[in-house]
Order: structure tokens, then sequence, then C-alpha cells
């Protein structure tokens, strides 16, 4: 972005210059006189993005100068506001849309569509890796959501159902799923039946969020131990080829839940004690590698619960689980904590104590560097259960790292 030292007037005028415009060539180019850049509450966005187009400039070149002469000299209204906002958060820029997001909601106006969609958008921009960030992004926004457009309220159910599944809240995840269902099916049903009178303004195609409401449903349902409920759900998105209207992008979203499905179905069967699975499970990973790492957290879950050995698969996969480094988000994050933190419990049943103190080590550690509070103190309990088997370099790197929490 240029700097915020000059006018808007006198930036262009430059430019002008280094292209050989003329006034008259530069409105006829812009469509905005050059006289008006005096004047920024008479000059929109929209104008805005031309004039840097028509000066060899991306969106976005004018705006931080426009922000300056507006504070400094006029005040935006509250649409030139949003509009600048949406914008700047279209582009990515999520932080320099923030304060002009909360100027909109600290107006108050909650029955203004301006109102609801700012606060959606600081929601959006407020989510974070970590659990805290999340909770207070989503408690924040889960009283405005119901006020949104229909086709926009999917995109805000997603991302709630998303954000209380990294605080494993699976009353509200289960909750959220339910309402994303609902409304893609009422959504859908307009869809085929020629009631939709504008394309649906969506991050993803409609099959997606009736897809991802099924899933989500089902994951509540599996972390509650409700396992047989949650075998319905993943019947229901195994196969999602009735759905109509479906394009190229759509026929690969439907394919993602049938691979999602098969797995998550013999996921179910480990859960409920079915072990003749686990040979189906270990072709099923050799297929689709993406899905060990969710798929491993609950083979040593269920080989605790059920005390089967798991050493085959686990010698075939172990050393293809990712790292905490190639780890982006909360949710594969958390599967990584628990996949550990089950394997130590695993170590600990099959008599390797000092091999299970090294990885709870690592365990506490990965809970320290995601913020995982609940586990990292699952894990500090843990280790003074097992401290006595404990050698002076285990606990010296245990203190390691309680010191940096505490640092």
């Amino acid at each position: 972005m240029v700097t915020t030292i000059q006018s808007m007037r006198t930036v262009v005028e430059n430019e002008l210059q280094l292209h050989g415009y003329t006034p008259s060539q530069f409105s006829e180019l812009a469509g905005i006189r050059i006289e008006q850049l005096d004047y920024p509450r008479s000059v929109t966005i929209d104008q805005l993005d031309k004039i840097a187009s028509a000066l060899g400039h991306g969106p976005g070149w004018l705006y931080e100068l426009y922000l300056g002469q507006c504070f400094l000299n006029d005040k935006l209204t509250c649409s030139q506001q949003f509009s600048l906002a949406e914008s700047l958060f279209e582009q990515g820029k999520k932080k320099e849309a923030i304060p002009l997001y909360r100027q909109i909601v600290d107006k108050g106006n909650t029955e203004d569509p301006q109102y609801v969609m700012s606060q959606f958008r600081l929601f959006q921009s407020l989510i974070g890796t970590g659990v805290e960030e999340n909770r207070e992004a989503v408690f924040r926004f889960e009283t405005h959501y119901k006020h949104l457009p229909e086709d926009v309220r999917l995109d805000a159910l997603l991302q709630m159902a998303n954000v209380y599944y990294t605080f494993e809240r699976w009353d509200k995840v289960g909750q959220y799923a339910d309402e994303l269902r609902e409304l893609a099916t009422a959504i859908y049903e307009k869809l085929i039946h020629n009631e939709l009178y504008k394309p649906l303004q969506t991050e993803r195609h409609l099959v997606v969020y009736y897809g991802q409401g099924c899933l989500m449903k089902g994951v509540a349902l599996t972390k509650l131990e409700q396992y047989e409920e949650a075998k319905r759900c993943v019947q229901e998105y195994s196969d999602l080829s009735w759905f109509q209207g479906l394009d190229e992008v759509g026929k690969k979203e439907v394919e993602k839940f049938r691979i999602w499905g098969k797995g998550n179905r013999l996921i179910l069967e480990l859960n409920t004690g079915n072990l003749k699975v686990l040979p189906e499970l270990s072709a099923y990973l050799d297929e689709y590698p993406n899905q060990i790492l969710p798929s491993l957290s609950v083979v040593m879950k269920a080989a605790n619960r059920y005390h089967f050995s798991v050493d085959a698969i686990l010698a075939k996969f172990e050393k293809r689980i990712p790292t905490v480094g190639t780890i982006c988000d909360h949710i594969n994050g958390t599967q990584l904590f628990h996949f550990w933190y089950e394997k130590v419990i695993y170590s600990f049943k099959r008599g390797g104590k000092h091999q299970a103190l090294n990885e709870l080590i690592h365990a506490l550690g990965l809970a320290q560097k995601l913020r995982y509070y609940s586990g990292f103190e699952k894990s500090v309990s843990l280790f003074w259960k097992h401290v006595d088997h404990a050698t002076e370099q285990q606990k010296k790197e245990y203190e390691k790292i309680l010191e940096g929490v505490s640092a």
C-alpha cells in the first residue's frame, strides 16, 4: 500500500504524470473526476479499485490513504465502512478489516443486515488455532447467527460446529450439526423446486453443508459413545449420489464423503469391539494415507479399551504420523495429541515403562505447543502417577516443558 503521508489526490496526480495521462483521460479510465479525491465521502470502493486498475495497481492500493483522509477530514458512512471492510476481507486482509467491522458493531443497529454480517466477519476473523481464541469468538457471535441470510448461515453453522469441536463441547457440535443439516435440506428443497431467486452465496457446494451436518453429528455421537446412532449418520453421508444438481465440484465432494464414510464405518466397528475389521482398516489407510492420523488415534483408544494388540498396524503406520510442525489446525493437532496419549497408555499396559514415559513427555510437549490445556493437565497427572519409574533425564525434560509453560 502507498504511504499515508500524502493525500490521495497528490499520489494519483504523481501517478498520472508517470503514465502520461491527462486529467480528462484519467476521468474516462476511472469514471471519476480527480477533484473528487479531495472529498473521500463522495468516492466509492469500486471507484478506488478502478483508479488502482487504471494506474496499474491491484485492488486496495488506495485504501489506507482513503481511511486516513476519511477519519481526518470527514466521516465514513456505515455503508462505506462496510463496503471497504468487505473489500479488505475478500482480499484476505482480515486484520485490516477488523477495526471497520468493530465500528459498525459498536454503533449497535442490530436490525441492520450490515451489523449482522459484521458480527459474522468478526467471528471469522477472530477464530484462531487455540481454544481460548475460538471460545471468545464463538461466544461473541452465536447470539447473532440466526439473523444472517440462509445461505450465509450455512457457513456460520459449519464454522460454529468446528469451533465447538476445538473445545470438545459435543452437545454443541451435535446441536449445530442438526441445524446445518436441516437448513441445507430446506435450501435444497427450494433449489429443486426452483424457489431460489438468487444464486447461493456460499463458500462451498450445497452438498457439503448437508454432508457435514451428518458427519459432524456422527462425530459428536461417537465422542459421546452413542455408537449405534453414529452408524446411522455414517450411512447417511456415505452415499450422497442422490443429490440433484451436482456439478464436477459437487461430485468430487460426494466422493470425499464416501471415502470418509468408509473409514468411519470401520472406526465405529472398532469402537464397539469388532477387531475383525483391522485388516480392512489397514488396507483403507494404504489407499487413503491422509486418514492415518484420525484413524490411528481411535485404533489406540479401542486397543486400550478392549485389551488387544495393534503392534502390526503400529509398525506399519506409526512412522507416517505427522509431526506437530506439519499440523496447521487445532482439530488435527488434538488428534495428534490423542494418538500419543493413547499410545502412552498402551505402552504402560504392555510393560514398556521407559518407552511410555518418553512418549508421555512427547505428548506433554505437544499439548504445550498446541495450547491444549485439558490434554496438558491429563499428561501432567499421568506423569506423576508413574514418576517413580522416570529416569533423571526424563524428569529434567518434564521440568523443562513445565518451565516453558510458566515462562
